[in-house]
């Protein structure tokens, strides 16, 4: 191919208006990627080779679209990173709304396997791709005001690892990676008492670092770790 963009790996991160996925953004454009980011907003990130489609990912027309503009640019997908979540971990299961339900499991499940779906078709065309999904360490504590989200979360560890199943023969992989608490602008919003009471049920009782993920996800998604797949990673010692 004649044009130097497609010499470059390219990446779709979900969620890159602030946070894990806008540090994970920066993160990869600096290490030579093009990065794909969307979200409900805006973003700061100015990058030639970073583009920001924003879009509500509940809905699958958007998600569409999203791999219709990569198509269309790109022509092909290296990494997908399933970061954009809706952390609701302080309602009872007795209070919960069905609305509140059914957008969290839109947000946090239905959209990682729409995006999963549409990344490997696009993936298989190279035999390459890597998909890393975030998990949450919430999947293993079972912290009561919790059961949602940890639901949608232990839902897409069991998805993950059979989807690695499918794709293998297609030189894709597929796997979890289950963060430690990191300060962001969506741990604060979690009730402090919920925060530390998942803390002190790690090995590591303190915030993890944002480099604790971006040095796992270089291992996940490097050519050589073909043979890692299916795998659940908790960060902290979960």
């Amino acid at each position: 191919m004649s044009d130097p963009v497609y010499i470059k790996p390219v990446m779709l991160i979900t969620g890159t208006s602030k946070g894990i996925g806008k540090y994970l953004a920066h993160y990869y454009l600096n290490k030579g990627y093009i990065v794909i980011g969307c979200s409900r907003s805006a973003c700061e990130i100015e990058n030639d080779n970073y583009i920001h489609i924003i879009a509500d990912i509940s809905d699958e027309v958007e998600i569409l679209n999203i791999f219709k503009i990569i198509r269309k640019d790109y022509k092909r997908l290296d990494v997908l990173i399933n970061n954009a979540v809706v952390n609701i971990t302080d309602i009872s299961v007795a209070l919960l709304p069905y609305k509140t339900i059914e957008y969290t499991f839109k947000v946090n499940l239905f959209a990682p396997i729409l995006l999963c779906r549409e990344a490997v078709k696009l993936m298989s065309r190279n035999n390459f791709g890597r998909i890393v999904n975030m998990g949450s360490m919430l999947s293993k504590h079972e912290i009561p005001g919790t059961a949602l989200y940890s639901a949608t979360k232990s839902s897409l560890i069991t998805f993950t690892r059979i989807l690695s199943k499918e794709v293998y023969s297609l030189g894709i992989t597929a796997n979890v990676l289950s963060p430690s608490a990191i300060k962001t602008e969506l741990s604060e919003n979690v009730k402090q008492d919920v925060l530390m009471e998942v803390l002190n049920r790690n090995a590591i009782k303190k915030y993890g670092d944002l480099i604790d993920v971006s040095n796992s996800i270089d291992y996940l998604i490097k050519e050589e770790s073909k043979s890692v797949t299916g795998q659940v990673i908790f960060l902290g010692g979960a």
